[in-house]
């Protein structure tokens, strides 16, 4: 019994360690240990930069399915999402609490292909970003900078930029060979 509570208490402290320095413990370590099961996985959506446009980025979603988001410029949202309270997002293993975005941008930033556009959001009142998140099985850290809310008819996603576990190993898509991930993302409810 005592070398079991040894084994579980060092597993724990190496697990904090790795979280860190921004990388996940092996997920065999969380077995038995009452460690919680999200330290090791994390589904979610991630948003790939791709290395030549168009399209700019690719959203892989936690389907499988594949959204390429191309950048325009001058063509007006015709949605906005200003004073929309948000009460149930999750981002790979990361719940969190409800929050309002304060401001949407009158044009949008993307359009997307499958019927949508994706616009800008800022000035969240409520929102703490909880960090670090896994995403994918990568070790990732939200950010405020840059986020933005896509609508198309299948879904509404918000998503915000992410610094941590950002390069290779990058999944094959299929309008876009990937330089890094660039944005975490979930689907808004």
């Amino acid at each position: 019994m005592r070398m079991r509570f040894l084994v579980c208490v060092t597993t724990i402290l190496l697990a904090g360690a790795a979280w860190a320095q921004q990388m996940c413990p092996d997920p065999n370590t969380c077995g038995g240990c009452n460690l919680p099961k999200e330290c090791c996985q994390g589904g979610g959506d991630l948003v790939f930069e791709c290395a030549t446009a168009p399209p700019d980025f690719t959203i892989l979603l936690d389907d499988g399915t594949q959204v390429d988001l191309t950048a325009v410029k001058g063509v007006p949202a015709n949605f906005s999402v200003a004073g929309l309270t948000v009460n149930s997002l999750t981002i790979g293993n990361a719940s969190f609490s409800p929050f309002t975005i304060g401001d949407s941008n009158a044009n949008a930033r993307f359009t997307t292909s499958d019927g949508g556009q994706c616009v800008g959001v800022s000035n969240f009142s409520g929102l703490v970003l909880p960090n670090p998140i896994v995403v994918a099985g990568r070790a990732l850290t939200l950010s405020k900078s840059n986020p933005f809310f896509c609508r198309s008819p299948a879904r509404d996603i918000l998503c915000f930029q992410v610094k941590g576990q950002v390069g290779a190993p990058f999944p094959s898509l299929t309008n876009c060979t990937p330089d890094r991930v660039e944005y975490a993302c979930g689907t808004v409810h």
